[in-house]
């Protein structure tokens, strides 16, 4: 059970734009009551992605609202996607898996808080582009979208996951919550993914308990 105090539930969107097994984590973690959120929306911009079958079990309603270059600016699609998800009353925005970097129109909109799961261990320092980990060693910083394979292909011997607060600057805000992942020698990236979820479910609920208590919501 959430052991925050209080009992408010957070109006909360969650963007996935692929199998949403992280989703599902929050899903579960509010239905068991570890989460004080009320799941009013998800959002994919892939019409296929799993994380929509996983809202519709769940009774949570979804929106489909693909990205294409060629009909709008990502400025207007940002702008379009901030009115449908205000339009929800949401107020917190985790992004699990979204594969889709916001504009600054959307970052901008006036929600209480935009959360974003990264698939690297990323400094406290969110201007330092070297990590240390628990262990004592340290690496370069991965950020981008293809962290994890970018990690893999530099030879680095640990990488991780990290919860953190959404900022003009990408990949560069506040940490919520982050651990480390080993790789093993030879891992293709596949198999480290598959690993790398387990840790992400972790991140995810220890980072949104975090925000939530740091915002006094509990």
């Amino acid at each position: 059970m959430w052991s925050g105090g209080g009992s408010i539930l957070v109006p909360t969107a969650v963007f996935a734009s692929g199998n949403g097994s992280n989703l599902q984590a929050v899903i579960d973690a509010v239905a068991g009551g570890g989460l004080p959120l009320e799941l009013r929306l998800v959002v994919s911009n892939r019409p296929d992605a799993f994380a929509l079958t996983r809202a519709a079990r769940a009774n949570i309603p979804s929106l489909v609202m693909p990205f294409s270059h060629s009909e709008e600016s990502r400025s207007a699609y940002g702008l379009r996607l901030a009115r449908a998800v205000r339009g929800k009353g949401v107020k917190l925005v985790l992004l699990l898996g979204w594969m889709h970097v916001l504009a600054p129109e959307f970052v901008g909109a006036g929600f209480a808080g935009i959360l974003n799961l990264h698939p690297a261990y990323l400094p406290e320092d969110p201007a330092a582009d070297a990590v240390t980990f628990p262990d004592g060693t340290t690496t370069v910083v991965f950020r981008g979208a293809h962290a994890l394979r970018d990690a893999l292909l530099a030879g680095v011997k640990t990488t991780g996951a990290s919860l953190i607060e959404i900022t003009p600057e990408i990949d560069r805000g506040p940490v919520l919550a982050r651990r480390p992942l080993a790789l093993n020698p030879g891992e293709d990236e596949k198999k480290a993914l598959e690993r790398l979820h387990d840790v992400e479910r972790d991140v995810v609920r220890e980072g949104v308990a975090a925000w939530l208590r740091a915002n006094a919501y509990g």
